[in-house]
């Protein structure tokens, strides 16, 4: 369902099955403070996804990307809400990988939606509330595991960030997110569903703040 995929693919589909003028002034010194002690995030950066383009799957209208010095965050909008859903009457589960390639850059995504070139892979079902980042490497699938993070749903978005130096503390990245439906059995699937692949063609490049690193 999300092309010709590899084998390190439908692994992480095992594991993931496994966030007055005086007062006024005031308040603005202290949500400053706030941040920088918190450690603010940076200009976020947002990727369009056309609506309309999935069947029988999640579709998603963008992602914003922000970071810290320590974290990269992702918001995923979608045309509906809850994003990810699952029934188990009929035996489906929706589903969101992101893939995420640092310099030097591999082979970029093909046509039919599989990337090879991808350094890690990430992902979860809809009923998760963490996801897991995983290395492409030859290896177990616990040995791959870079990070486990939390996954927020408000509405139709869902937010989830990963730590920098989960994907090697990079000045940038090229990642994409995909979206679809699991059938726990193939010959229900119905015809014609289509995944969600943002961008549709190609992959994102994501800048690091100059400010943040």
């Amino acid at each position: 369902m999300l092309g010709a995929a590899d084998e390190r693919t439908l692994d992480l589909r095992e594991v993931v099955s496994v966030m007055s003028a005086r007062p006024v002034v005031l308040a603005g010194v202290v949500a400053i403070l706030f941040l920088l002690v918190c450690g603010a995030a940076f200009a976020a950066k947002t990727y369009r996804d056309p609506a309309g383009d999935a069947k029988l799957s999640p579709d998603m209208t963008s992602v914003k990307v922000s970071n810290t010095a320590t974290k990269v965050m992702f918001r995923v909008s979608f045309t509906k809400a809850p994003p990810l859903r699952l029934s188990r009457p009929k035996g489906w589960v929706d589903m969101l990988f992101i893939g995420i390639d640092v310099p030097p850059l591999g082979p970029k995504p093909t046509s039919d939606g599989e990337w090879r070139g991808m350094d890690f892979i990430g992902g979860f079902h809809g009923p998760d509330k963490v996801g897991v980042l995983m290395r492409t490497s030859e290896g177990s699938d616990e040995e791959n595991v870079v990070a486990r993070f939390k996954v927020v749903t408000r509405g139709a978005a869902l937010t989830f960030s990963i730590p920098r130096r989960a994907i090697g503390s990079p000045k940038w990245f090229t990642f994409n997110i995909v979206t679809a439906r699991e059938w726990s059995n193939e010959d229900a699937e119905p015809a014609g569903a289509k995944a969600d692949y943002a961008p549709n063609r190609g992959s994102f490049r994501y800048q690091f703040s100059k400010a943040a690193t």
